[in-house]
């Protein structure tokens, strides 16, 4: 049995943590008139609060299988409900880490050491980077040329630093700058 306590539309189950519930929900499980849940009961309302906010942010952006799990875990706590939505939301192809890196690599002129870095960091394997990144390589020496002709008339190292802070090996910068010149 777990004690709780309804304040207008929340439900608290300690001082910090709480979930939103709707009016229909609230009714449905009466709790207005109770003071606590079964189990059974506490894992229901968990895992519809923690599914809905699950569809709702994925509705807004796309997500990485960890970034998803890390935000609802914040929010909902067990991590056996959040591990049974992120597997329906797999099932459903609605994450898919591959997708993710390519869709992310497409959006984002990194070089290659930083897109490893910020990939490896949102939570993909070192087999779908190294997948993702390996499709893009061979756009890397165009994107050089983009962006150097995007940062304009710029001192040379200035525009070569910039591009090393993106991500660009030294090698390939020189390599696309001969190219333009």
């Amino acid at each position: 049995m777990r004690k709780f306590s309804l304040k207008g539309n929340k439900v608290y189950f300690d001082e910090i943590f709480y979930i939103d519930l709707n009016k229909n929900t609230i009714a449905e499980f009466d709790l207005k008139n109770k003071e606590y849940l079964t189990d059974e009961e506490y894992e229901t309302l968990i895992r519809l609060r923690a599914l809905s906010m699950g569809y709702f942010l994925l509705s807004k952006q796309d997500y990485s299988i960890k970034e998803l799990k890390t935000k609802l875990l914040l929010k909902y706590r067990e991590k056996h409900i959040i591990d049974e939505i992120i597997e329906e939301f797999r099932e459903k192809n609605y994450l898919d880490d591959y997708e993710y890196g390519r869709s992310y690599v497409r959006n984002h002129n990194y070089g290659k050491k930083k897109m490893e870095f910020m990939l490896f960091q949102k939570g993909l394997s070192q087999t779908v980077i190294k997948e993702v990144i390996g499709e893009n390589s061979a756009n890397e020496l165009e994107e050089i040329k983009k962006l150097w002709i995007k940062l304009g008339d710029k001192e040379k190292e200035k525009k070569i630093l910039s591009l090393m802070r993106k991500g660009f090996e030294y090698q390939d910068i020189k390599k696309a700058v001969s190219e333009l010149e």
